[in-house]
């Protein structure tokens, strides 16, 4: 699925282009890698300004829009290009974790102490939170950094190799593609990001190759 949205940069009433994402991968920490992509044959980082981190951070749920724009207003230029320089370095280790998971492979011990190290940054607290006649319980951060706003992608990450199933974390069977998902079809039986990305386009060319074979 494929999602849009625009977010209003440091209290400035302009507005960004629409910056498509992609949330195929049925877990978040592999949403996050997949914010690049193969695009036209050349590798594409969809996270080509901070303010398209905040954005992906809206789209993921892991900000409300009003947290989105408070984020974008609040962080001075430097401190968003520091954010994204983090971000991108995450999504470097959370990579380095998919790709030995899907060979079988062992994930390496520097994936495990990036993760951890980005844990240690929330120190907090929950609290019960009374919304629209529903409670929800909130984690309330003790740290300002900008930093805490990848945390969650930490704790996806850690969520993922202490009970998610790895056996179900697969790639993109086009080689072409460098996308990840999570398999949670019924018979687990899943080989594509998604249809109409790489599944009909590989049939479609498997059938002609086969037709002009025949012919």
């Amino acid at each position: 699925m494929v999602f849009f949205l625009s977010v209003g940069v440091q209290g400035m009433d302009q507005k960004r282009s629409e910056q498509p994402f992609l949330f195929v991968g049925n877990h978040l920490c592999l949403d996050f890698i997949n914010t690049q992509m193969i695009v036209r044959g050349q590798r594409t980082d969809l996270l080509e300004k901070w303010e398209d981190l905040i954005a992906w951070l809206v789209r993921a749920k892991l900000l409300s829009v009003g947290e989105g724009k408070e984020a974008a207003a609040r962080l001075s230029q430097a401190e968003g290009e520091r954010l994204l320089s983090e971000a991108r370095t995450f999504r470097t280790v959370l990579r380095e974790m998919a790709e030995p998971i899907v060979a079988g492979r062992p994930v390496p011990r520097s994936t495990v102490e990036a993760i951890n190290g980005l844990l240690s940054q929330r120190p907090g607290y929950p609290q019960l939170i009374r919304s629209s006649g529903r409670f929800e319980r909130r984690f309330q951060s003790e740290t300002s950094g900008a930093v805490q706003l990848l945390v969650p992608l930490a704790e996806a990450a850690s969520e993922l190799l202490c009970v998610g199933d790895l056996s179900l974390v697969k790639k993109c069977r086009n080689d072409a593609c460098i996308l990840y998902f999570y398999d949670t079809t019924k018979n687990h039986a899943r080989q594509w990001c998604s249809m109409g990305l790489c599944g009909n386009r590989i049939k479609v060319a498997a059938h002609y190759r086969r037709k002009k074979k025949g012919g």
